[in-house]
């Protein structure tokens, strides 16, 4: 049984230049509520993105900046 297409596909091609083909947001929909993170999760977020990087990753990135960004020919 083929899949019926719904009001608000997305994937559909439109013939029109100015056609954005978005989806239509009925009455009671929307985004769901998510509550802005506390000051502590953002730090473990902070910290663990930190971790990740490997140990000379800073002396490679310096190594790999120029001290002048413009130069003149």
């Amino acid at each position: 049984m083929p899949h019926r297409v719904s009001k608000s596909d997305s994937s559909a091609t439109s013939s029109g230049l100015f056609d954005l083909n978005l989806p239509e947001v009925g009455a009671g929909e929307g985004p769901l509520p998510n509550p802005e993170p506390t000051f502590e999760t953002q730090i473990e977020h902070a910290m663990f993105l930190l971790s990740t990087r490997p140990p000379d990753f800073y002396e490679k990135r310096l190594a790999r900046m120029s001290p002048e960004p413009f130069r003149l020919p």
